[in-house]
């Protein structure tokens, strides 16, 4: 049962990150930024965190470093997936 419970709250999250902005606030900010007005949350809340890092958040910083470390470590592991890949097919 927890393990339901925990789906659909995972579930309600993602609705709400992929849902688009619509308060005035947060569109004006975006709009600062020179993001579209159609932008979904999840950009609402990685703007908020690279304006959070440019202002010398340090915390702010080392999310934003991680988060870019994690992206790019994916991307590499792709490429070494897709270079085994071609590898396995010789």
């Amino acid at each position: 049962m927890a393990k339901k419970k925990n789906k659909k709250l995972s579930e309600c999250l993602s609705d709400i990150l992929n849902s688009t902005v619509s308060s005035d606030e947060d569109l004006e900010f975006l709009k600062s930024l020179g993001m579209n007005e159609n932008s979904d949350n999840k950009t609402l809340i990685m703007a908020r965190l690279y304006h959070k890092a440019s202002q010398g958040d340090i915390q702010a910083i080392k999310e934003v470093r991680s988060i870019m470390a994690d992206t790019e470590n994916k991307d590499f592991g792709r490429i070494l997936e897709l270079i085994e890949a071609v590898q396995n097919v010789k």
